[in-house]
Parts: C-alpha cells; structure tokens; sequence
C-alpha cells in the first residue's frame, strides 16, 4: 500500500435508505406518546427537517460542508477534503468500527473537542479503495 492514498467517497443510497427508515421510525414513535397535538406537529417538522439535512449532508454529500474525500497518510493522520474545496488534519479515534458491511470512524479535529463521525457502507468507496482503506485502518488501530 503507497501512502498517502486518496479515497474519493461516493454519494450512498445505502444510507439515505438506513436514514429514511430510522427518521421514519422515529415519526411512528410519535403515534404512541401522550403528548398534545401541537407538540406532536412541531416534533414531526423537527424530524422531517433533520431527515432532509441528514440526507443532503452525510449521503447525498451535496451540502458545502459535506467531507467528499480523505487522504491517508503515512502518520496514521487523515486530511479530509470537503465539498466546497476546503481541507483539514484530523486523526482517527480508537473507538473507530470497522464491519463487513459498516465502517465508522471518529475523527478528531485538532480545534474541536467533538469527534466527527463518518459511514461507509458499500456503495460509498470503490471497492479497491475500500480494501486499502480497511487495511490502513486495521494498520492504524493496532
């Protein structure tokens, strides 16, 4: 593996898909609560928009500030790309999964106290890009 390596990360429909039916879910939950009507409302338009941004940002990737690629390096550090051309450092945490069909990682930004996670199902990274990526991450973890 030559590193650093780029990994140009794909729109998942995947995970528009796994969003939809955990936002979908969370709407029936409403049925069942004891709560005012205009609560309930209020709730559905609160998970309805977050289903459209969730979408938008971490599936579709057409917001601004979507992560569109990363570069591995040698370090064990990622740069990440974003949408709008803008880059930054991070490294990834050790709380970072990998499955057979589920990656999430945890980066840490340097000017952040949050980590920043990111899901990779298989429609989200070719599948040679994939194979490298799980090795650097088998490789950066141990």
């Amino acid at each position: 593996m030559l590193l650093p390596h780029r990994l140009e990360i794909r729109s998942s429909h995947y995970l528009a898909l796994v969003l939809a039916l955990l936002h979908l879910a969370a709407l029936g939950s409403l049925l069942s609560l004891q709560i005012p009507v205009w609560l309930k409302l209020a709730l559905t338009v609160a998970i309805v928009a977050s289903l459209g941004v969730s979408i938008r940002r971490h599936a579709l990737l057409q917001e601004a500030a979507s992560i569109s690629g990363l570069v591995l390096k040698g370090d064990g550090t990622v740069e990440g790309l974003r949408r709008d051309g803008g880059r930054f450092d991070a490294r990834v945490s050790g709380h970072t999964t990998d499955l057979s069909l589920l990656i999430v990682i945890l980066l840490e930004l340097p000017e952040s106290r949050r980590l920043c996670p990111l899901v990779f199902l298989p429609d989200s990274l070719p599948l040679e890009d994939a194979r490298v990526f799980r090795a650097w991450l088998r490789w950066k973890l141990t």
